[in-house]
C-alpha cells in the first residue's frame, strides 16, 4: 500500500469546501419557490463560491490520488 500525506492546509481547504457548501444548501439558507414545492432558491453568490470551493477540493483530492500512484 502506498502512503501519501495531506497537509493541515489541504485538510482545512477540504473541510472548508464541505462546510461552506453544506451551509449553502442547508434548509436555513434556502427559499421556497411559490407553486413549486420541490424547488428552492439559494443565493447566487453562495452557489458560485460553493462551486469554486468544491472544484478546489476536487483538485486537491485528484492531486492526492496522483501521489498514490
Amino acid at each position: 500500500m502506498t502512503e501519501t500525506t495531506i497537509t493541515k492546509e489541504q485538510l482545512y481547504e477540504l473541510w472548508n469546501a464541505i462546510e461552506y457548501t453544506l451551509g449553502t444548501i442547508s434548509s436555513g439558507n434556502r427559499f421556497q419557490v411559490p407553486g413549486k414545492k420541490d424547488w428552492c432558491e439559494v443565493h447566487l453568490g453562495r452557489t458560485e463560491q460553493s462551486c469554486a470551493f468544491l472544484q478546489h477540493a476536487k483538485d486537491l483530492v485528484n492531486q492526492l490520488k496522483g501521489e498514490l500512484k
